[in-house]
């Protein structure tokens, strides 16, 4: 079995499945990478770690991208300069491909990093007006803020969406017992 991973033909278009094969073999990759991801990181400002976790996701799909770019110019060179070798036709059909799919990895994973951010950002609205009413709770990180105020704008301001979940709390359901409990009793 090693001596077929040995002899086993590496990919023609030069981008192999292996992440540690990109930074390990190629320090100027690593270089790369650790740049393209310091210069996002101050644009971006993720936080908390389903936030981290998206933009990884986001700049690797980004630096994959440029990488196939780099590699298309390349074949496409050398197609353009032998335009009869199908091999050359193939790798560059290939990499447009592959191009294209890191592309739109990219840009999925930007989309998710914008939502989260944006129901974070929302969070802090109602945690604004939670602390108002001097009360902690505590909101996951995926409950979907924008698009439980994106429904209805007019019943979905900060405080009613504070007091929708402060109805969650076990103080409120102990309130809602206690009621339930006096009108039976009567």
């Amino acid at each position: 079995m090693q001596t077929e991973t040995k002899n086993a033909k590496k990919p023609a278009y030069g981008l192999q499945a292996n992440p540690t094969t990109i930074f390990e073999d190629n320090p100027r990759e690593r270089s790369h990478y650790d740049s393209l991801k310091a210069k996002l990181l101050k644009q971006c400002l993720p936080e908390g770690e389903l936030e981290l976790q998206t933009f990884e996701r986001y700049v690797f799909a980004l630096f994959q991208a440029d990488r196939v770019r780099q590699m298309e110019i390349d074949a496409q060179t050398r197609w353009t300069n032998e335009p009869n070798n199908r091999v050359f036709f193939e790798q560059m059909e290939r990499l447009n491909k592959l191009g294209a799919a890191q592309e739109r990895r990219a840009n999925l994973a930007l989309k998710e990093f914008r939502k989260l951010q944006t129901d974070r950002i929302l969070a802090m609205d109602i945690h604004t007006e939670v602390y108002l009413y001097d009360k902690i709770v505590d909101l996951p990180a995926t409950f979907p803020m924008y698009e439980v105020r994106k429904a209805d704008l007019c019943k979905t301001s900060p405080s009613q969406l504070a007091f929708r979940l402060m109805a969650f709390m076990p103080e409120a359901r102990e309130i809602v017992d206690k009621h339930r409990a006096s009108k039976t009793a009567n």
